[in-house]
């Protein structure tokens, strides 16, 4: 099993009162994320949470991911994995975390 973490940074947002599938899933299609790490782990610490809100994704898969995707197809994967599995979302702060 590989362990995988991909952090995407966007404007601060104001978070719904219970953050779920549809809001994350809209934000990858919105096209206004900036994607700011993807590797095998990271330390989540958000510097900027007055003016930025991380959106971060923990996930594993069987197979080693090549990392220098483009964005359009982190998207498609991230997609796939929210529609096929029961993602855990929560938030903290400004940010909002996704294991799935």
């Amino acid at each position: 099993m590989y362990k995988h973490t991909i952090i995407f940074k966007t404007g601060q947002l104001l978070l719904p009162e219970k953050t779920d599938l549809h809001f994350v899933t809209d934000l990858l299609h919105v096209g206004q994320l900036e994607l700011d790490y993807i590797g095998s782990t990271a330390a989540v610490n958000n510097k900027n949470a007055e003016e930025a809100t991380l959106l971060v994704f923990h996930f594993n898969t069987d197979q080693q991911l090549d990392y220098s995707m483009q964005e359009s197809e982190i998207n498609h994967l991230l997609a796939e994995l929210l529609k096929n599995g029961n993602p855990k979302i929560s938030t903290s702060g400004n940010d909002i975390k996704v294991d799935l």
